[in-house]
């Protein structure tokens, strides 16, 4: 599963846009320090669950985005994305075909919901969750699942 992990870091990765710290100088001025990622509760538990997802502990992961999402931090658009991976990404290696169709109708779900929050976010990284993975990803787990079901 070390391609799930390398979709998600992106992700995550877009989010931690570093607020920087401002600290004076003694002439008065700001100065730039190093960039500083303020870690929300919804972020760790979707970086934890994206451990678990790794280390390929699957249910306990979904636990854990679950957590994350009951929070409705400002973090929820992308644990929706990054929870729609982890069902993308199961569905693609399952050989259950019952299984399968049911991983990719929670990735479309998750995706969906991760759009949708996203655009309705103030916070324009969030709105820019269609334009970065999550359209591409949706696209892919649609055309996977019509794949599927019209066999």
């Amino acid at each position: 599963m070390r391609k799930a992990h390398l979709l998600i870091c992106p992700v995550l990765l877009l989010f931690c846009q570093p607020s920087f710290a401002q600290e004076s100088s003694r002439s008065g001025s700001a100065k730039q320090d190093t960039p500083k990622v303020i870690e929300t509760d919804d972020m760790k538990l979707a970086m934890k669950a994206g451990k678990l997802q790794t280390a390929g502990k699957y249910d306990e992961a979904l636990k854990v985005f679950a957590q994350a999402i009951d929070l409705k931090g400002r973090f929820t658009p992308f644990v929706y994305h990054n929870r729609g991976m982890l069902y993308l990404h199961r569905a693609k290696g399952s050989q259950d075909r019952q299984s399968r169709i049911a991983d990719l109708q929670h990735a479309i779900d998750d995706f969906q919901t991760s759009i949708r929050l996203g655009a309705a976010s103030k916070e324009e990284l969030n709105r820019g969750l269609e334009k970065v993975a999550t359209r591409a990803n949706l696209d892919e787990a649609t055309n996977l699942l019509e794949k599927e079901t019209h066999r």
